[in-house]
């Protein structure tokens, strides 16, 4: 199966919201989807739901195009589930009750609710009210509800919002098995290292369209990352020669490539770094949190290094 978006633009009135999107993804995938808030990851995601009407632009399925005409939106949405939002739940019915509910409205699948619950160890409450429901338990619910749709598409909108650390692994890992199931997923998430974990790509939307495509299919490439000040980093600047595709991440830390040098030049800089005071060095690839911290500009305001008299280099 194939989802593709071909030059989608959507608008407000004069507000143009996204502009120009287009992508092709194929069975077996789960991409990323990240920006910071309000910037169109959810315009993106009811537009080709078609919840909302688009400027312009085309939705295919299997090449097959899916118009705003009813008949084409009903169909539509026998193939792709939209995470629930939790006030969507019904505080009176029990979790099985939603479960059950989903399954039937779109896989017939009733049979394998209890499976569901059983992997998702939902047992203890699940069969309590949802109004007795914690947000970490109706965020489960609602994850079990798109697992429980069997649909070949599956659009997950911040899905590990309020979930505890070993929810978001348990939640990490069931993707996974999705996707070996040839499922199309896309996860819009604000836990950017968690989805370095299953994502196949990671989608970044800034000024209205995908501009930077992490694929972890990639080849990696190493880095220097250095914790350390902005003062500190433009001093290093000063004293050795940086590849041209060094980059300052936020206001703390210096990725420095190493593809483009030499063995000499790496250790040329090592010896530099080492001198530098109260600074903290690795040597890896980059992630989707590094990433976007380039791409937005993400500041960590409690970052601080220390006094004045650090920024130095030992001569």
């Amino acid at each position: 199966m194939t989802l593709e978006v071909k030059n989608l633009t959507v608008a407000y009135g004069d507000r143009e919201i996204l502009n120009d999107i287009s992508f092709k993804l194929t069975d077996g995938q789960i991409i990323g989807l990240v920006a910071p808030n309000g910037t169109g990851k959810t315009t993106l995601f009811n537009a080709i739901m078609r919840f909302i009407p688009v400027k312009s632009g085309q939705i295919f399925v299997d090449d097959k195009e899916y118009t705003s005409k009813d008949k084409d939106v009903l169909k539509l949405h026998q193939l792709i589930t939209f995470f629930p939002d939790q006030s969507d739940l019904h505080e009176n019915f029990t979790g099985t009750e939603h479960i059950e509910m989903y399954a039937e409205m779109w896989s017939g699948k009733k049979d394998q609710v209890r499976n569901i619950i059983d992997r998702l160890e939902m047992n203890d409450y699940v069969d309590r009210k949802v109004s007795t429901y914690s947000l970490g338990m109706r965020q489960r619910l609602c994850f079990a509800m798109v697992i429980a749709s069997d649909t070949p598409i599956m659009f997950m909108d911040e899905v590990m919002n309020s979930l505890d650390p070993e929810n978001v692994s348990l939640v990490s890992d069931i993707l996974i098995e999705l996707r070996g199931q040839g499922k199309i997923i896309i996860v819009a998430s604000h836990l950017l290292d968690n989805l370095d974990e299953y994502a196949n790509k990671v989608f970044f939307l800034k000024e209205k369209h995908i501009h930077f495509i992490f694929d972890h299919e990639d080849e990696k490439k190493d880095y220097f990352k250095l914790l350390c000040t902005q003062e500190q980093a433009e001093l290093l600047k000063e004293t050795v020669s940086l590849p041209d595709k060094t980059m300052y991440l936020g206001n703390n830390v210096l990725c420095i490539p190493l593809d483009q040098l030499s063995e000499a030049e790496q250790l040329a800089i090592y010896k530099q770094l080492r001198h530098l005071k109260n600074v903290e060095i690795t040597v890896g690839s980059l992630g989707t949190s590094e990433y976007y911290s380039y791409l937005y500009g993400l500041k960590i305001h409690s970052f601080d290094r220390g006094h004045q008299d650090d920024v130095s280099l030992a001569k």
